[in-house]
């Protein structure tokens, strides 16, 4: 995780440090991805990034983490708006990820392919024993429990905390897997629409929350 050293830099000097993490993350996936491009752009000697982080992965997730916290905590406010309403604020959640996703200005970073840098740092040893405390895992484990905390239960099936985890997790694979087609799509003869990948997220929203059968049906 980032070393104290990055935590006592001045915020402009960080800031500038963040921008040219920007600048590369968006150039490359994170196999390829420049140590010596980042502190050439940042204007800090390279001795001086190893102060600050173990190595680029270091930096890649906790940049990545700021990215997905700002996220879930637009999510969080959403829920509070709704009054709780998690369906309703995951619908809404969807157009705002899917734009800032696609088109917002950490997009490069995104079609970079974010679940294949997240397989290759997650094999990393550095999240052996501490995972737990590592702010990209921290931080997204902080915001699911207020989240959870914020959900009102009363309309749900739901009879645990647990349980509830367990919708929010279904939710949100639904999500990633959905904007995962959006990027695919692109690279076919037959792109898809934002407004495609909306509609289909939608329409599988529909079926977690009022089921895809039209009656009753004991499975097994």
């Amino acid at each position: 995780m980032p070393k104290a050293t990055f935590f006592n830099l001045n915020e402009a000097k960080r800031a500038r440090l963040m921008r040219a993490a920007q600048h590369e993350f968006s150039r490359a996936p994170l196999p390829e991805v420049s140590v010596s491009a980042i502190v050439a752009d940042a204007q800090i000697p390279r001795g001086s990034f190893y102060q600050y982080f173990e190595d680029k992965e270091d930096l890649y997730f906790y940049y990545l983490g700021t990215l997905v916290n700002n996220m879930e905590q637009h999510l969080l406010s959403l829920i509070k708006e709704t009054k709780g309403d998690l369906f309703v604020s995951m619908t809404h959640f969807f157009d705002y990820a899917v734009e800032e996703v696609v088109e917002g200005p950490n997009a490069d970073i995104f079609k970079n392919d974010v679940a294949t840098n997240f397989q290759h740092a997650q094999n990393s040893n550095r999240f052996g024993k501490d995972r737990a405390n590592y702010p990209f895992f921290k931080a997204m484990r902080d915001t699911e429990d207020e989240i959870s905390r914020s959900v009102d239960r009363t309309s749900l099936k739901v009879t645990s905390d647990a349980d509830l985890k367990a919708l929010q997790r279904l939710i949100f694979m639904v999500l990633v897997h959905t904007i995962g087609h959006y990027f695919h799509s692109q690279k076919t003869n037959s792109p898809e629409s934002l407004e495609d990948i909306k509609a289909e997220f939608s329409m599988t929203l529909n079926w977690i929350a009022n089921g895809a059968l039209k009656s009753k049906k004991e499975l097994g």
